[in-house]
């Protein structure tokens, strides 16, 4: 009886070693997952670290222009000499000639007397601006800085006049005599200069443009003639070349996908 009794006994041991199994195939099926969650974990990490090396190359282009275009502002100011009076602003771009320098109230004719300041303009935009852009032989000239990373996209030439209104025979509003003072600019300064005609962006497209603003863009909000006086200017807007915006949209949405949980 007793031999019966330790026989079933034995007989019943593998039984628990099934359940032993169970257990053992249950631990490898979650070090399995953790270890999938591990790579995964892994490759989401490798993948923002990769968009945000992207982002922060996108931002530091931008600066570098930004840096550039305020280096090429202090270069054209040195460059005059203070042999003719402008405005630079920095954070915008841009070089202010008061327009009352350059032409009469109303009228795109320049004084006899601006176009000597405006040869010697052309002289210092021809000195800096290959610099920053292609010149005929593709080649920054000697004397240039060969750190700086900016390069630029366009310059406009704009014309801006106060509120007045204006209607004559050759100006039927703001606008045209704006844009015909731009244009007249333009036309002595390459006059003075030949060279800058050919300037050209990266694409190779041509520098140098002109636009008209008519009233719509004061500096001044005033009313008075002290006022208008600033508003009647010619600018030079310095457009830097920026990364590709198509670029940073699609790195900020896969940085912001691969954020989300």
């Amino acid at each position: 009886m007793r031999r019966a009794i330790v026989a079933s006994a034995r007989h019943a041991r593998p039984q628990g070693g099934g359940e032993g199994d169970y257990f053992a195939s249950m631990t490898d099926l979650m070090l399995g997952l953790i270890f999938v969650f591990i790579i995964m974990l892994m490759g989401f990490v490798l993948n923002l670290h990769e968009a945000g090396q992207k982002l922060d190359t996108t931002v530091s282009e931008l600066t570098e222009s930004d840096q550039a275009r305020r280096e090429m502002l202090r270069d054209l100011v040195r460059a005059l000499d203070s042999a003719l009076p402008v405005t630079i602003d920095e954070a915008n771009g841009t070089l202010q000639l008061g327009g009352d320098v350059l032409f009469p109230k109303g009228a795109a004719d320049a004084y006899p007397e601006a176009l000597p300041k405006l040869a010697l303009l052309a002289k210092a935009l021809n000195r800096v601006l290959p610099c920053y852009a292609l010149a005929g032989d593709h080649r920054a000239p000697e004397g240039c800085n060969a750190q700086h990373k900016g390069r630029l996209d366009a310059v406009y030439i704009e014309g801006h006049t106060d509120a007045t209104p204006v209607k004559t025979a050759r100006f039927q509003n703001n606008w045209e005599l704006s844009a015909a003072r731009a244009s007249v600019t333009f036309n002595k300064l390459i006059d003075a200069a030949p060279a800058l005609a050919v300037l050209a962006n990266d694409r190779g497209e041509r520098l140098i443009g002109v636009s008209g603003y008519g009233e719509y863009r004061p500096v001044d909000s005033g009313t008075g003639e002290a006022a208008m006086q600033k508003n009647r200017r010619i600018e030079l807007r310095f457009v830097m070349v920026a990364p590709n915006p198509d670029e940073i949209d699609r790195i900020a949405r896969e940085i912001d996908r691969q954020r989300r949980p």
